[in-house]
């Protein structure tokens, strides 16, 4: 969980924004984007649309402001109001991917450079984990999600999935033993066909 310090900046800064100071809420928008797209790409193959959805979550936040509840977690807050209108946008529209058939999506090469730097093992190890991950469900891809890649505590998740804490625990803690048994039994295999 975020420190008092942090949670107290994030609620100034929200007040701020809720009072109308443009550079506070540029400041969220700045600081949260990238968090919140890459959460977006979990859910959607279209980054346009993504980009649209995100667009119109900071448009509502800013004509809604002074109806805002005040929060002094912002980001798992954006993460929430993310998910849910990417839920409506599912509704209204097939440009999502189902949660069923969730699929991790991967960042192109841009340069020779990362071409370069980018190892052939790196790319293994890469094609091992999206196996792994792949494996599980989507519900276990999104709370590996949350915890690892956007660093949120239980409380916070229980919050953005609308799910109970001890519910939380058990997902997490089923996620993690499936992808380590899955992990292993890669390993072991891969291990198995380079010694013969």
């Amino acid at each position: 969980m975020p420190g008092s310090d942090a949670m107290q900046e994030d609620l100034i800064r929200w007040k701020r924004f809720k009072d109308g100071d443009v550079a506070a809420f540029e400041s969220i928008i700045r600081d949260e984007f990238r968090a919140l797209f890459e959460y977006g790409t979990r859910f959607i193959h279209d980054r346009d649309t993504l980009n649209d959805c995100i667009y119109d979550l900071f448009t509502s936040l800013w004509d809604r402001k002074k109806f805002l509840a005040d929060t002094d977690q912002i980001r798992p807050y954006l993460l929430k109001s993310l998910r849910n209108r990417l839920l409506k946008e599912k509704e209204r529209a097939n440009h999502l991917t189902g949660f069923d058939s969730w699929q991790e999506q991967t960042e192109p090469e841009d340069n020779a450079e990362s071409r370069i730097i980018t190892s052939e093992t790196s790319a293994l190890r890469e094609r091992r984990i999206s196996s792994v991950l792949g494996s599980l469900t989507p519900r276990q891809r999104e709370i590996i999600h949350l915890k690892f890649f956007e660093n949120l505590s239980n409380e916070q998740i229980s919050d953005v999935l609308e799910i109970s804490r001890p519910a939380v625990s058990n997902l997490l803690s089923q996620a993690l033993r499936l992808f380590r048994d899955k992990w292993q039994a890669t390993i072991s295999t891969l291990f198995f066909l380079l010694t013969f």
